[in-house]
């Protein structure tokens, strides 16, 4: 037999050979397997349409299932919603036996969450290193404003990347409260949280962060820090679209009141509005009135003073009778 091996960039599925050669599943199980391995994350699977989707019959397809249930390649899980309440069953499938799955990250040299040699007290110490004094000699005024210039500028660039860095820590310090098993102490939180800064700089939300790290997490969990560590670096959603900015909005044409500015409705022209025109003809009212008040008190005062006759309508008409 000649096997010949193509490269693929694209929708590939890759399965260990202890899988596909295992000595203990049928072809339809290890078939079956495959088929699973090669399906998108978070795909609804059921033994009723996977039958749908094959040639065996139902019978045929629940064996397979319950073949690799047993080998370990799949786990079904029966969960409750605690919003809805509802029960459902999660199913997880490995290409290789769950039960020789490490609990989080990858297989390194040093032993799951330990520090590199060295970075223990790198991460306890955050004073800033202390700066090289000179020989007693006077430094260079120009140079000293031209380093101070430079510290300035280099402080005005890492602003947006300390801020991102303070909400992203808040996140991860944050995580023990989603699960207990993802408690992080004080320097996983400083270690990690520049990778999870980055994920903020890309557009990502905070809440974006805390779904990736907590989703789906494994049933025993020997190093959070490993996990959350592992995720941050191999899980990062695509970068989000910029949005786009939000047009201007139309100028207003309307006509306005003179008094009160306030917009008449479109089409309608006027020069006051219905409360300016009605404090205007109060005060036209009262105007008027304070007139013929004084008015009628100064035809009083003539007639007290004998100016004209009481009763007569005018001077140059006598009383009647």
């Amino acid at each position: 037999m000649r096997v010949h091996r193509n490269r693929h960039d694209r929708a590939f599925v890759v399965v260990p050979n202890a899988a596909a050669r295992h000595d203990r599943l049928s072809l339809a199980a290890v078939g079956l397997l495959v088929r699973l391995l090669s399906l998108p994350d978070g795909t609804a699977v059921t033994i009723e349409k996977i039958t749908e989707q094959v040639d065996e019959g139902k019978t045929a397809v629940a064996k397979a299932f319950k073949a690799l249930e047993g080998a370990g390649y799949l786990r079904r899980q029966r969960s409750q919603d605690r919003d809805t309440g509802r029960w459902y069953t999660q199913t997880h499938v490995s290409d290789i036996p769950m039960a020789h799955i490490p609990a989080v990250g990858e297989p390194e040299v040093r032993s799951v969450g330990h520090l590199p040699k060295g970075e223990k007290h790198q991460v306890k110490n955050l004073l800033p290193k202390p700066t090289p004094k000179s020989d007693g000699q006077r430094p260079d005024a120009a140079g000293t404003e031209e380093e101070e210039t430079k510290s300035q500028d280099e402080q005005a660039q890492a602003a947006p990347a300390d801020a991102e860095t303070g909400r992203a820590a808040a996140v991860l310090a944050k995580l023990g409260d989603n699960d207990r098993r993802l408690a992080l102490g004080t320097a996983d939180v400083l270690r990690l949280a520049p990778l999870a800064a980055e994920w903020l700089a890309e557009g990502h939300s905070q809440a974006k962060l805390l779904a990736v790290l907590t989703a789906r997490l494994p049933e025993q969990i020997d190093s959070p820090a490993a996990l959350v560590a592992y995720r941050l670096k191999t899980h990062r959603p695509a970068q989000p679209a910029p949005s786009m900015p939000k047009p201007a909005p139309a100028p207003d044409t309307r006509a306005r009141c003179q008094q009160c500015d306030a917009p008449f409705p479109a089409g309608v022209i006027h020069s006051l509005c219905k409360t300016c025109t009605v404090e205007a003809r109060r005060d036209q009212a009262a105007t008027v009135g304070g007139d013929a008040a004084g008015l009628l008190a100064a035809i009083r005062q003539r007639r007290e003073s004998g100016a004209f006759a009481k009763g007569a309508k005018s001077r140059f008409i006598p009383a009647a009778a």
